[in-house]
């Protein structure tokens, strides 16, 4: 009777609504949105009952909110499909810029080639949102001839193009590849270099990560964010670079960036790793209830490792009161 008793209101505003007025649909739609996936696809029912399916503005939020909560709940995929087959209207670029993402983020890429052909036989143009959102399709899906291809052919190129495909290149571990791209690029933003950054420290070159940060830090205009420091300090942590970690950890703070609790619990396994106990339970400490399981696991192990078991294990207990359990082994 709950989901009911809140439906009710959303679909009234849904039906209320004069066919003119989209705006105020997509407004009633979002409204039933913010309770859930249940309430959409029930918006979703609603509409196609009515006879509302063949307002475009509608059916694209809707597109827009399937592909949202799909992300998060990881169940959307063949409703925000079903609904893109459904559309009276012939689809627009922001329909397959939806469809492309959802696919992408589903691991899709069956379904990602059948839209790509069907774009391409719509004859509508290809701007650069279409580009981006398939270049970022074929990349996460390990197609990444496919990409290259498409990037090949392009008739222009921004730098979320670049980014879209370096970082494919980076994720599935072609690492050369990436570097000769990003050498090319006529310009660089973070994305750019924390790309290559990560690429090199989650495939275990960590010297290269800690010199293509180095080059960021000393020659690049653009500065690190929470998502580079993120990236560099582990590669920081293997190496026992730990000058490089203090130094990254006084911008984090000139920065504002030590809210962060990616910066946080690296800089904690940085300093574990490095034997710097006490900088690490400094930053433990400092987290308070931001902490989370990588945090406790990250400082107990420290512990452990340099032979201070019996303060590990009376901070396991005291993690055991704060209701987080953990696997060391």
């Amino acid at each position: 009777m709950h989901g009911v008793f809140f439906l009710v209101p959303t679909t009234a505003l849904v039906a209320n609504a004069s066919r003119e007025q989209a705006s105020d649909k997509e407004e009633a739609i979002s409204e039933g949105a913010r309770r859930g996936m249940n309430q959409i696809k029930q918006i979703h029912a609603f509409t196609l009952r009515n006879g509302l399916d063949d307002i475009q503005a509608l059916v694209l939020k809707l597109l827009q909110l399937f592909q949202a909560y799909a992300r998060g709940a990881g169940n959307a995929f063949e409703p925000c499909a079903a609904l893109f087959a459904r559309m009276r209207h012939p689809p627009n670029p922001h329909s397959f810029v939806f469809l492309f993402s959802a696919c992408a983020a589903f691991a899709r890429p069956a379904h990602g080639r059948a839209l790509h052909a069907r774009f391409l036989l719509s004859g509508l143009p290809f701007d650069a949102f279409i580009a981006t959102s398939l270049l970022d399709l074929y990349a996460k899906s390990c197609l990444l001839d496919s990409a290259r291809r498409l990037f090949d052919e392009l008739p222009f190129r921004d730098v979320a193009m670049w980014n879209s495909l370096i970082g494919g290149y980076s994720r599935w571990g072609e690492l050369d590849e990436a570097r000769e791209l990003f050498e090319t690029m006529p310009l660089r933003n973070v994305v750019s270099w924390t790309s290559m950054i990560s690429g090199y420290a989650q495939n275990g070159r960590y010297e290269e990560a800690v010199r293509v940060f180095s080059r960021m830090w000393d020659e690049a205009d653009v500065k690190p964010n929470e998502v580079t420091l993120a990236s560099v300090l582990p590669a920081c942590a293997h190496l026992g670079a730990m000058e490089l970690g203090e130094k990254i950890e006084n911008y984090a703070r000139q920065k504002g960036l030590m809210g962060n609790v990616f910066v946080r619990n690296a800089l904690l396994e940085m300093y574990g790793k490095c034997g710097n106990i006490d900088r690490a339970r400094k930053v433990f400490d400092e987290m308070g209830a931001r902490r989370n399981l990588c945090s406790w696991n990250s400082m107990i192990v420290a512990l452990a490792v340099h032979g201070m078991w019996r303060q590990g294990l009376d901070l396991f207990h005291e993690m055991r009161v704060c209701h987080f359990y953990i696997a060391l082994f």
